[in-house]
């Protein structure tokens, strides 16, 4: 199968991060019902919340041949998708992040600055777990390849 047309590429993303940001949106709006007492619209939120998880997938399984909606890296099999959470995440942690903690401090909010490093440092951490799990991927790969006079 082919990926989205370059007229189409550019919509599906759209689709899937709203999509993204509504799982995290209606998970979170779950929760807080939930803690208020109102078991009625924490159920809605989290029934509404697998449903955009689930158009999010969707969307993802025919962006997965243009690449990553995110980092635009190649995403399929599991070692490609690994090198791409390596790509966005390291790319959070010395870019994205560090902007907003200047940012922050440069607006006097040293709260949202001091939350916004840790989110960083849970980034970097991130990082060094998913380049280890890439590392072990790519040494199996290698491993696991035939060797000797057969490869002729």
């Amino acid at each position: 199968m082919t990926g989205p047309s370059t007229r189409l590429h550019p919509g599906l993303r759209a689709a899937f991060a709203a999509e993204a940001v509504a799982v995290v949106r209606y998970t979170y709006f779950a929760q807080v019902a939930e803690v208020e007492g109102h078991a009625e619209a924490a159920r809605l939120f989290t029934e509404a919340a697998r449903s955009a998880e689930c158009a999010a997938h969707g969307h993802l399984d025919f962006l997965r041949y243009a690449g990553d909606a995110t980092t635009d890296e190649p995403i399929g099999e599991t070692e490609l998708n690994v090198a791409s959470a390596v790509s966005g995440v390291l790319r959070d942690a010395t870019e994205s992040y560090p902007e907003l903690v200047a940012a922050a401090h440069a607006e006097g909010l040293a709260d949202v600055a001091g939350w916004l490093t840790t989110v960083a440092a849970l980034k970097n951490a991130h990082t060094a777990k998913f380049e280890r799990v890439l590392a072990q991927l790519t040494e199996h790969a290698f491993a696991s390849a035939p060797t000797g006079p057969d490869l002729e």
